[in-house]
């Protein structure tokens, strides 16, 4: 009857031991040492409360249960009693025993019915507290507090057991409250911290912004409660700050490099990429100041290399330009000599012609002279003779005019070069003209000697002498004019030989001439450029030179060098152009 009570004890010893060990995990992260030692009391108060009940559970079992048998047996016996006293006594006792047993039944009955309603009030006073202080245990293991815990104005031990968990409660009430404390502390440590992250991360953004946009001047100078976020945007502003003092040497040394100052270096103490950077920077900076160095050097060599050529090559063309002027004098002078002897042979060479024609009419006149009979017929023989003579010279005159015609509109067409053959063809045209007017007076002439023929004859005979005298001084004349028309040929052809190799030596000399300028006037193109290269290479200030240019003054563009005209093409002179006065005067 009373096991379920029982184990209602056991079950709340259990579920108090489980709540125990929470308890004491619980004191493993919180600071509740007064509760596990009120829980430890608890516990033992508990534990002696169930020892006492099983003790009386075990006095019901073992005292109250025995009697009420024994109540129920004697009941029996005292039955059986009455039923013999009964059959001895007879029907008399009947009524008798009838009514003993029904007290006995009834008194039995009571017996048992007062035992085990004193059991189950004993049991009930007993577990119904238990029952409910179990309930209530439950219900403030699952972490509810606000309940009344029954039977604590008890003076018994259940009292005492209500007393434990009613502090327990309260314990409970002000754990749950401190603990709400703590998640309220922790929620504000959360949102604190989480709003020192928002303004660490705005401060970051701030910086990080001006960074990529090429600002390194700006830091994180929010100041937080945290030592590690404060040590954290330390961080930051040190790694911006190197950032920018490494960017703003290095540009440093490039603004100078640029502005041609040479003698900056980044002097910062820098680590690894910024190191590198350094070490590049400073390579570049002292690779450039050495080529700058070499170039300085090389320009001041190439300088007095080009002046000292330049200056042999000055000597040069002035001698080359006298010596093409004494060619060309000397080509003008061999121009017209070969003209002269030109003129000589073709006077030598009509002269001859003439002294030929005359031969021949004394020779025709001596015949005349000889032959009487045929000489009128001679005389008129000769006379066509020397009008067919004088045709020709009339034609080889118009032919010979037609040539110096010729040679003037080539001479024109020759320009300056072809003055001296217009003077040529000029005087070989007056010769032409006066022999075609000679001719035309000997025609004249002849033509008059024919109608005095009858006249002359009667003077041949007087003329027969002279004429064999004029016949001889006139055969010794062709001889000697021969001779001079034959050497006049000759000299001419030697002159027109020298005069061929002087003109060529004129147009060489006049070449070299011209090459000799365009030499010179590249040397002066170079001596320029050297000079240019030696003011630009001037521009750069070296760590050895005391000289400082201004960093912003623009640096002037070398100008271009100014084109010549090819110089192969345009001569110094224009050959025996320069000899026009002296042709004009001849």
């Amino acid at each position: 009857m009373f096991n379920p009570t029982v184990e209602n004890g056991d079950t709340a010893l259990a579920e108090f031991a489980n709540f125990e060990k929470l308890i004491q995990e619980a004191a493993r992260c919180c600071d509740i040492g007064a509760v596990v030692t009120l829980m430890d009391q608890y516990g033992t108060t508990l534990h002696d409360m169930i020892e006492t009940t099983h003790a009386r559970t075990a006095q019901i079992n073992d005292v109250l249960d025995p009697l009420g048998r024994k109540i129920a047996d004697g009941s029996e016996a005292l039955k059986l009693d009455k039923k013999a006293l009964q059959d001895e006594i007879g029907p008399r006792a009947t009524a008798a025993i009838e009514s003993a047993l029904l007290l006995a039944v009834i008194a039995s009955g009571l017996a048992v019915v007062i035992g085990i309603v004193a059991a189950l009030f004993v049991a009930s006073l007993i577990a119904k507290p238990i029952t409910l202080m179990t309930s209530t245990m439950n219900t403030m293991a699952e972490g509810k507090y606000d309940l009344d815990v029954p039977a604590r104005n008890q003076k018994d031990e259940i009292g005492m057991m209500a007393k434990a968990v009613e502090i327990f409660r309260q314990n409970g009430i002000r754990v749950r409250e401190m603990t709400e404390e703590e998640k309220a502390r922790e929620e504000r440590v959360r949102a604190d911290r989480a709003k020192m992250m928002q303004e660490l991360q705005r401060a970051f953004g701030e910086v990080v912004d001006a960074a990529v946009g090429g600002d390194f001047t700006r830091r994180v100078t929010a100041e937080f409660p945290d030592d590690e976020l404060n040590t954290l945007a330390g961080s930051v502003n040190n790694l911006v700050e190197t950032v920018e003092r490494g960017l703003a040497e290095t540009g440093s040394v490039l603004a100078a490099l640029a502005d041609t100052d040479l003698t900056h270096r980044v002097e910062g103490v820098y680590a690894g990429a910024f190191e590198k950077l350094k070490s590049d920077t400073n390579a570049v900076a002292d690779k450039l100041a050495d080529i700058v160095t070499q170039l300085k050097e090389t320009s001041r060599g190439l300088k007095t290399a080009t002046s000292e050529i330049l200056s042999g090559a000055n000597d040069l063309s002035e001698r080359t330009t006298k010596q093409a002027a004494t060619i060309e004098e000397t080509s003008a002078a061999m121009e017209q000599l070969a003209a002269t002897v030109k003129q000589n042979a073709e006077r030598a060479e009509e002269a001859s012609s003439k002294s030929r024609a005359m031969s021949q009419s004394a020779e025709q006149g001596g015949e005349v002279m000889r032959e009487a009979n045929s000489a009128m017929e001679q005389i008129t023989h000769s006379s066509a003779k020397i009008s067919n003579i004088i045709g020709m010279i009339d034609d080889i005159a118009f032919q010979t005019n037609l040539l110096a015609l010729n040679a003037s509109v080539e001479a024109a067409r020759a320009g300056e070069a072809g003055k001296g053959f217009a003077v040529v063809a000029i005087e070989v045209r007056r010769l032409a003209q006066s022999a075609a007017e000679a001719s035309s007076e000997v025609k004249a002439l002849i033509e008059k000697s024919g109608e005095e023929v009858a006249g002359g004859s009667k003077l041949v005979a007087s003329a027969a002498a002279s004429l064999a005298a004029i016949l001889e001084a006139v055969k010794a004349n062709n001889e000697l004019m021969e001779g001079i028309a034959k050497e006049s040929r000759e000299q001419a052809s030697a002159i027109g030989e020298v005069n061929t190799a002087v003109r060529q030596m004129d147009e060489m000399t006049q070449h070299n001439a011209a090459l000799v300028e365009e030499t010179n006037a590249t040397i002066e193109q170079t001596e320029s450029q050297a000079s240019e290269l030696d003011r630009i290479v001037d521009v750069f200030t070296l760590a050895d030179s005391g000289e400082v240019k201004p960093a912003t003054a623009p640096r002037a563009r070398p100008k271009p060098a100014v084109p010549r005209s090819p110089a192969a093409k345009s001569y110094l002179s224009h050959g025996s152009a320069a000899v026009d006065k002296d042709w004009s005067e001849f």
